[in-house]
């Protein structure tokens, strides 16, 4: 992960871009689900697009690396400027979307395919 990501306050922000069919709702619905499951606050939102038919979906997943926390976490639905953690990208060029939006930065650690899937 990106440099100081396990050691700062608030959540760890994960991005995960696909196209429709390709499971990226699956992979975060299950991270959200893994995370519960042994006690960490976690939250999963999604821009499904035209998941249906190949279309660009987005799932945004945040875990508060810290299990039973005083207080209940509030999550955002998506990320903020510089926000990102890990960026998993399904498809290369949904990598490239995101880069030219902006929403990946100097901390930010990305995940892709070498090519199309």
């Amino acid at each position: 992960m990106s440099r100081g990501v396990m050691s700062k306050a608030g959540p760890i922000c994960v991005q995960i871009a696909a196209l429709g069919g390709q499971g990226g709702g699956v992979l975060a619905e299950w991270l959200a689900e893994a995370a519960h499951m042994v006690g960490y606050p976690a939250q999963v939102t999604s821009i499904p697009g035209v998941a249906q038919r190949t279309g660009a979906t987005t799932y945004y997943f945040e875990i508060l690396p810290e299990k039973n926390p005083p207080a209940s976490p509030v999550f955002s639905l998506f990320p903020d400027e510089d926000g990102l953690d890990l960026m998993v990208a399904l498809e290369p060029l949904e990598a490239a979307r995101a880069l030219e939006q902006g929403q990946i930065t100097e901390r930010t650690t990305v995940i892709t395919a070498r090519s199309r899937i």
